[in-house]
């Protein structure tokens, strides 16, 4: 027999920043539920920005987003001013570093810690291990039925705050989808390494370079880490957003600038006058001595020639495979088609069910864009329930 955990005013289903920030921004007096399919709150939070916890990019650039205007219609009413302001009335100090906004302490611990104190104060009950299996639609609200029956909960409004699922690998748009005959854009991993031809990266796993990609005319500059099957990394994370989207693909070549800061010529000047019958030398004081030694190979048929190797280190070509799979993915493109939803995020479909973060159909690149994606959606769907709630 299934287990009834009461009557609320407003659940949200996922208790990642998304539905914490939901929660968060609720007028005192509502009644409001969360119900988290883990263990506890914020699992993937904890592990945003290797640990530090990129809040947003300021200035924005809303280019970044899959679907820059329906993004920016959302975000403009919660811009980074007022989640600023936000986080400081929570007791959160935040700080700007070179355009990435980090928690002062640089410790995503501290912005889970800072979001379940707000939400502590609003009053939210917090229910954690709950899996929500489907969504029924009595005469007055929502009701929410777990996982195998094991508990059951009635609401006045709903608010799907599941993210993309990229680490747990369970999408659960299709709530939506059998609820209430939501459309959905199919999930394709991407903030991920990319897999290329392995020849070009024999030798190289576990190397870390200064380095500019560029794969069909877009040039991402950032620190590259090599592996066995590929390239990961920052700039390799925004490049495979293009893959995920369908931009480029398999067969596409990216391109290695292993000396961003210097130009063709003045790398060949450099090779002519450090070269000593070959190349060997002069690269030896260069580059990582393994990437050296992959330049060298690739070049030994003209190891003589400075103005080829110096081509070489500028455009070293990698041809894309595909991208490696969810478990390794920050984010997923696709989720909830954008069009069923207004300006609130409340659902064309069905009146009263919301849907934040990146249960829609929203992602943006690496360097905060997808939880200042995440804290705008949740506090324009809070703020519209607040309007709307006795």
């Amino acid at each position: 027999m299934s287990k009834f955990l009461g009557e609320f005013d407003v659940a949200v289903i996922g208790g990642g920043a998304a539905g914490l920030f939901v929660a968060s921004q609720l007028k005192s007096g509502v009644n409001c539920a969360i119900l988290e399919c883990n263990d506890r709150v914020g699992k993937k939070l904890l592990a945003t920005g290797n640990g530090k916890c990129n809040l947003s990019a300021y200035p924005l650039d809303f280019s970044k987003y899959n679907n820059p205007e329906f993004a920016k219609s959302i975000i403009s009413q919660c811009d980074f001013e007022r989640t600023s302001a936000i986080f400081a009335q929570m007791g959160l100090l935040i700080k700007n570093v070179d355009g990435r906004v980090y928690p002062y302490s640089e410790s995503a611990a501290t912005v889970l810690e800072t979001l379940r104190r707000a939400v502590a104060g609003k009053g939210a009950q917090t229910f954690t291990s709950c899996r929500v299996e489907s969504i029924n639609r009595p005469a007055n609200g929502f009701e929410l039925v777990g996982e195998g029956a094991k508990f059951t909960l009635k609401c006045k409004k709903v608010v799907l705050a599941t993210g993309s699922d990229a680490t747990f690998g369970r999408d659960s748009a299709s709530l939506y989808e059998r609820a209430f005959g939501h459309s959905s854009t199919p999930r394709w991993p991407s903030l991920v390494p990319i897999r290329t031809e392995r020849r070009a990266v024999k030798g190289l796993d576990g190397v870390r370079a200064k380095v500019a990609l560029t794969l069909n005319g877009r040039r991402e500059c950032g620190e590259a880490l090599f592996k066995d099957f590929g390239i990961s990394g920052i700039a390799a994370f925004n490049l495979s957003a293009m893959i995920a989207r369908g931009r480029v693909g398999v067969g596409d070549v990216i391109y290695v600038d292993f000396l961003p800061e210097y130009g063709e010529n003045e790398v060949a000047q450099w090779l002519e006058t450090h070269m000593c019958g070959d190349v060997t030398a002069a690269l030896a004081g260069m580059l990582h001595s393994r990437i050296a030694a992959r330049i060298y190979d690739e070049a030994k048929d003209y190891s003589h020639d400075a103005r080829k190797v110096a081509r070489l280190l500028k455009n070293y070509p990698l041809t894309v495979e595909g991208l490696c799979d969810r478990s390794l993915a920050q984010v997923m493109c696709g989720g909830l088609d954008v069009e069923q939803f207004d300006l609130n995020l409340d659902s064309k479909l069905a009146e009263g069910a919301y849907a934040v973060g990146e249960a829609l159909d929203i992602d943006g690149e690496c360097g905060g864009y997808n939880l200042q994606w995440a804290w705008s959606s949740a506090y324009v769907a809070a703020r519209h329930m607040n309007e709307n709630l006795k």
